[in-house]
């Protein structure tokens, strides 16, 4: 997909260290303020690393996407079909269990982009529904989630170090015509 400039393109191998490098930038710009320092440097350290990325990469039902405008990377996004979702595992369903911009080009149109982007990989797999989780205190995310859609549907926890967090299950229903 091209809207003037910017590009979506899924990541390969050799995007490893720069989806590393950035995930790892959007999680501290997104969370690092909100969080207990001790908690948030346990969660990065396992969880947004090369080999877990890489690992993540490898499964078949997984797929990273950069957004990049003009050769430079400024929001990626990873999507999950099952058995690979972090929770529900429905066939009917796709889960967004990462999206993240980069803060400067925040309200730009780029989210919805991507969002436009996510629609379109979930029609060609005959998908019948979007979830993702979104931590109950990002407003920010809960709101523009709630603008394209989605609705909160149930709840999780989720772990950070030892904080223990909840996130809001959220679902956008699509019309398979």
């Amino acid at each position: 997909m091209k809207t003037g400039a910017a590009i979506i393109r899924k990541c390969e191998a050799k995007d490893l260290t720069q989806l590393s490098q950035f995930a790892l930038k959007t999680f501290k710009d997104t969370f690092e303020k909100d969080n207990a320092p001790k908690d948030f440097n346990t969660y990065i350290e396992k969880a947004i690393t090369e080999e877990k990325l890489s690992q993540e990469m490898a499964n078949k039902g997984s797929s990273f996407y950069f957004l990049e405008l003009e050769g430079r990377v400024i929001a990626y996004i990873k999507l999950n079909l099952t058995p690979f979702q972090s929770d529900i595992n429905d066939p009917k369903s796709l889960e967004l269990e990462r999206a993240y911009v980069d803060m400067k080009f925040h309200g730009l149109g780029y989210g919805k982009m991507l969002f436009d982007f996510i629609v379109q990989q979930a029609k060609l797999h005959q998908i019948e529904y979007i979830w993702l989780g979104v931590w109950e205190r990002n407003a920010k995310a809960i709101a523009f989630y709630e603008q394209l859609g989605f609705y909160k549907f149930a709840e999780h926890p989720f772990k950070l170090g030892t904080a223990k967090q909840k996130d809001h299950l959220m679902r956008c229903d699509l019309s398979l015509s």
